[in-house]
């Protein structure tokens, strides 16, 4: 077995750094522990707008990462670990296969964890670990959180309270659980740290090889970061096709809106409203690409001959009017991955 003792807590860095791995070293099982700043991952099939709070992140300037892999969002901080399996399968990969050296090893430091359901780990009825995989041809990535000193405040205010329901999709949900730290069941308190040294300690057998990466190694993971991983066309773009509708108040109004999206690009967009001039509000919309990102760009100049916020009306909509430029995108390619809740 292989591992890697990477220090890196750059979110899109670690999820290059993933992918990297999984297709470069291809005859040997790994294992190697991780950890992030704060960050919101999603998953591959994932509608970023459904399941976050984007007026939370901006305020928090926290980022979004889309990873690989199926399954929900999480929240990752530097009170969270993370672990990754790789190795070879013949067929369908079971869960249980990866999870349950985890909940072993957790046992043996005195925590009392158990696999629940089919992808978490739970002490009680607290879940303190969610995981997900991506399955190419005989090679399984599976990968898992564990919570051990998380800032589980601010996990819920930007992922489980800021769920939109305004979007019709067929993209992954997230499921909603009643989550815990490690760190609170623990006999013998230690930091994330020591912690980490001492899961790795249980989990890696004594002839495990670290490895290091090459300098050339280093950098393409790096290009994948900044190519892939730091993009709007990835992160935006591969949003699953969904519509929005929203009925509600504006300025003390009513106000109606309703757009589809697909690969990130918005299209018949429609806005009712006695403060906005909804013909031009459309023309603005259509064609635009998903990215709040912008939202503080656009808006107070544009030309809208009813209003003064409209910057603010977008950021209501999390939806952005940024032209989109189609370009080759040198990491696209089939994969296969699978969500953490089987359907």
């Amino acid at each position: 077995m292989l591992t890697f003792n990477n220090t890196s807590h750059d979110p899109f860095y670690n999820q290059a750094f993933e992918e990297y791995v999984f297709d470069t070293f291809r005859e040997d099982d790994m294992l190697f522990l991780w950890r992030n700043s704060p960050a919101v991952v999603v998953g591959c099939s994932q509608n970023i707008c459904r399941e976050v709070s984007v007026p939370a992140l901006r305020r928090s300037h926290i980022p979004v990462v889309r990873r690989i892999s199926g399954g929900g969002t999480v929240y990752h901080d530097l009170g969270n670990i993370n672990y990754t399996y790789i190795k070879s399968v013949d067929g369908l990969p079971d869960y249980g296969d990866c999870i349950r050296p985890v909940t072993e090893a957790l046992n043996s430091l005195g925590i009392p964890a158990h696999q629940n359901g089919v992808c978490d780990i739970a002490i009680a009825d607290k879940k303190i670990s969610g995981s997900a995989q991506r399955v190419v041809k005989d090679r399984v990535l599976h990968h898992g959180t564990l919570l051990y000193s998380c800032d589980l405040g601010v996990l819920d205010g930007l992922t489980t309270f800021g769920k939109n329901d305004c979007f019709k999709t067929k993209g992954t949900l997230s499921a909603i659980s009643s989550v815990a730290n490690i760190s609170d069941y623990i006999k013998n308190p230690m930091s994330v740290e020591d912690f980490r040294s001492a899961l790795a300690e249980k989990l890696l057998p004594s002839d495990c090889k670290t490895v290091e990466l090459t300098a050339e190694q280093a950098a393409e993971v790096e290009k994948l970061r900044d190519e892939k991983y730091k993009s709007r066309e990835w992160t935006w773009g591969t949003t699953p096709p969904f519509v929005y509708e929203k009925t509600s108040v504006y300025r003390d109004e009513p106000i109606y809106v309703s757009y589809k999206a697909k690969k990130g690009i918005v299209s018949d967009a429609v806005v009712e409203s006695p403060w906005l001039d909804g013909a031009l509000a459309s023309a603005l919309m259509n064609g635009s690409f998903l990215c709040p990102e912008v939202f503080e760009d656009i808006g107070l100049n544009s030309p809208m001959t009813k209003t003064e916020n409209f910057s603010a009306f977008l950021c209501e909509l999390k939806i952005a009017t940024v032209p989109f430029e189609r370009k080759y995108i040198p990491w696209k390619k089939k994969s296969k991955c699978r969500n953490c809740v089987p359907k």
